[in-house]
């Protein structure tokens, strides 16, 4: 999914939480993004939830709310070691310190004035857009999203949709022998309009069966369609086609279409049955992407393509 909004801003009730929920209105309705609203953690779990959000966002928008101190001593000292009694959410700060790691580019940050240029924020973000109240912020939200041409087409990650299986068998060779196989393909495109995808790559990493995870027996590069290589380089707005798996003609079971040739090639799965099939994707300058095809493995000869064969396959979106 393209155009996601990851949206870091202070949720303290009920005037922050209000606004925030706002905005991510106005990104969904207004201009056709997804948002993404990260609510304060509270165990080791969450934190990972949110760093998995995070890598799948594509826009970073940032509010620092300011906060009036409940502790009477802080004004004059300005110092204090109590969250609550910071004039900032120290919970944005730090998700704005995992973007930064993440090597977000596509960033608008907004701060109430008032609210001091300290912290993580002074280095990374040197001049944040002030605002007065909820109308000046909602109106600047409206103003930077369109003046920085944010928009539903474009990711900072490569963007994938299943192909599913070719049509009839296709003819296929390599140093272990040839055969006939119906090939289940991904598409994946870069959507950057100045970036190229260099030397992209495919494995699959496990599978999960019946509850338990097998590692794959062959983690070797996966084969790009109709192409020698195993890696591919995508240039800005174009896209690549990789074989994930195939069915063979006269042998059950899935096969991959990988570098390892060296040794006879086996089926990474040889008994019918329902699986989930996890792959990795990674270009150098992109983001890893994770994704799984859930797969009811039911193999007859694939002789007569596509409409004869009883397997199915989805993809999982990320």
């Amino acid at each position: 999914m393209a155009g996601r909004v990851f949206i870091s801003c202070g949720q303290r009730p009920p005037d922050e939480k209000r606004i925030a929920e706002e905005i991510a209105k106005i990104l969904k309705d207004e201009f056709d993004l997804t948002p993404y609203l990260a609510f304060k953690i509270q165990s080791l779990n969450d934190i990972m939830t949110i760093t998995k959000e995070l890598r799948k966002s594509d826009y970073y928008l940032f509010v620092d709310f300011f906060r009036k101190s409940k502790n009477p001593l802080f004004n004059l000292l300005k110092r204090t070691k109590n969250p609550q009694d910071l004039p900032c959410s120290l919970f944005t700060h730090q998700e704005l310190a995992l973007a930064h790691h993440l090597g977000f580019e596509n960033i608008i940050a907004l701060q109430q004035r008032g609210t001091p240029l300290e912290g993580f924020l002074r280095y990374v973000l040197s001049n944040p857009e002030p605002f007065d109240d909820e109308k000046d912020l909602l109106h600047k939200v409206r103003r930077l999203v369109k003046d920085r041409s944010w928009t539903k087409d474009y990711s900072r990650n490569l963007v994938i949709e299943e192909i599913g299986f070719t049509d009839v068998p296709w003819h296929y060779a390599d140093h272990t022998g040839q055969s006939y196989d119906l090939v289940w393909q991904l598409n994946v495109e870069n959507r950057r309009p100045d970036v190229a995808a260099v030397g992209t790559v495919c494995i699959l990493n496990y599978i999960m069966s019946c509850g338990n995870r097998i590692d794959s027996p062959d983690r070797a590069y996966l084969k790009w369609a109709r192409q020698a290589g195993y890696d591919r380089t995508i240039i800005p707005k174009d896209f690549g086609v990789v074989d994930l798996f195939a069915l063979r003609d006269n042998q059950p079971g899935i096969f991959l279409h990988s570098l390892r040739d060296a040794v006879p090639r086996e089926p990474v799965l040889l008994n019918d049955g329902d699986y989930e099939l996890f792959f990795m994707l990674f270009s150098q300058g992109f983001p890893l992407l994770e994704f799984s095809v859930d797969l009811k493995l039911r193999w007859t000869p694939a002789g007569l393509g596509k409409q004869a064969q009883r397997s199915t396959a989805k993809l999982v979106k990320p």
